[in-house]
């Protein structure tokens, strides 16, 4: 049975964009949403989002501590986590294709594999990973339209000889802060900075004569390996709305300022940088990142949260 243990920290503590509380919770490397065949998994953790104080259109930080073994003998470095989003809590049984009957669309989609026994499909179109073996351990996602609650699950293709040796495994979730121009919440993430210090989650950095202004984008997970990245760029007044060409793509014009192919290897990252120029000030340059892929949820293009560089 799993256990929930509910830890309710300032968000400053966690993360440039947390504000509020981290729910934790325990599973048992088992819990599973997806199809299976000749298997003994465990029911998925199922949370009510509304008992959390969670709506629709605010954005979440999913994802893991510690980590599992995928069978016996394996290294218990597996981390593993998929969520789907639903308009109910209603779950079929286990031979059921799409278990989550009410599945809501949302964050990156992705193409689980088939079952280890009877090479059946489980892939649910809806689902989106959280937490990836290798790769990152959290991912940011907007809670979308008509969602009520958000089913959390190990992927695998077969879990009767999944196993927590130390008992450490879990999921976490935390509110986040609302993006003032927000991405898509698929794969790619951008960071930037002003101040000569790491890239950050902040989206507005005050920008000094002389100062480097960077943006750093990211593929946390791993998935958008080969696809092709841009940065592009706007200037507008400070203090004035920021139009959108197309939805959460925040610019009034398409100046592409860097673009590439977006890197295999687990560190990857790109960054985007310019000098702060003098006698700009009151002006705001708004840089944001994409990638375009068909595997995107509007078949066309992922983009980033926009940052703003506020010129002194």
């Amino acid at each position: 049975m799993k256990i929930l243990f509910a830890s309710f920290l300032l968000f400053g503590s966690l993360a440039a964009h947390a504000t509020g509380q981290t729910f934790s919770y325990s599973l048992t490397s088992r819990e599973a949403f997806l199809h299976t065949v000749s298997d003994n998994p465990a029911p998925p953790l199922i949370l009510d989002l509304a008992q959390l104080g969670i709506a629709p259109g605010q954005w979440l930080r999913l994802g893991t501590h510690g980590a599992y073994t995928i069978f016996n003998g394996s290294t218990d470095d597996n981390h593993h986590l998929i969520g789907v989003f639903s308009s109910s809590s209603t779950l079929q049984g286990t031979a059921a294709l799409h278990r989550v009957v009410d599945a809501i669309a949302a964050g990156g989609a992705y193409v689980s594999g088939n079952t280890w026994h009877g090479n059946q499909p489980t892939d649910v179109p809806e689902d989106f990973f959280c937490s990836r073996t290798g790769r990152g351990e959290n991912i940011d996602i907007e809670v979308p339209a008509g969602a009520t609650h958000l089913f959390l699950g190990i992927h695998d293709s077969l879990y009767s000889d999944n196993s927590d040796p130390n008992g450490d495994f879990g999921a976490d979730l935390t509110v986040l802060t609302q993006p003032q121009l927000p991405g898509t919440g698929e794969h790619v993430a951008l960071r930037s900075t002003a101040s000569g210090g790491a890239p950050d989650e902040l989206d507005v950095q005050p920008a000094i004569p002389g100062s480097s202004m960077v943006a750093q984008l990211r593929d946390p997970l791993g998935f958008r390996g080969g696809d092709l990245f841009v940065f592009v760029a706007e200037a507008k007044a400070t203090g004035t709305a920021s139009p959108q060409l197309l939805p959460r793509l925040w610019m009034g014009n398409l100046l592409v300022v860097h673009f590439g192919l977006i890197g295999t290897q687990s560190t990857w990252s790109e960054n985007f940088s310019l000098v702060t120029p003098t006698g700009f000030s009151g002006t705001t340059l708004v840089i944001q990142s994409g990638v375009l892929s068909p595997a995107a949820r509007n078949g066309i293009f992922q983009t980033t949260h926009a940052h703003q560089f506020e010129l002194q």
